[in-house]
């Protein structure tokens, strides 16, 4: 059992939880608003994430980056030492390039400001 199952319960709990109509809205909106954030600190001409930047600090700024880490297999955004840990040193832990991580990051982060 992963931590992500003890805090959001197993795949299977989650398809067939009951859906709160007002909260799926609340967090689409809330979503969005992040989306609308991250784009707006980039035609802002916001810093571009680099690997010394905590990975606290990262998600912090850029929200819609939570889910991409996670899919990378670096969960430990849910982690107290995402409060102190860059995401160069998250990377090594995790065995994943950091340099590439970043770069994907800010990929995603151009594609958001189009």
């Amino acid at each position: 059992m992963s931590l992500r199952d003890i805090l959001f319960g197993s795949e299977e709990e989650i398809k067939n939880a009951p859906v709160n109509e007002e909260a799926e809205k609340a967090g689409a909106e809330a979503a969005a608003k992040a989306m609308s954030d991250d784009t707006k600190d980039s035609k802002e001409g916001g810093d571009l994430v680099t690997t010394d930047m905590l990975v606290g600090e990262i998600i912090a700024k850029h929200p819609s980056t939570a889910q991409f880490l996670m899919d990378c297999g670096m969960e430990c955004i849910f982690c107290p030492a995402s409060q102190m840990e860059s995401l160069g040193e998250a990377c090594a832990v995790h065995g994943i390039d950091g340099d590439e991580i970043c770069a994907a990051i800010n990929e995603r982060l151009e594609e958001y400001k189009d």
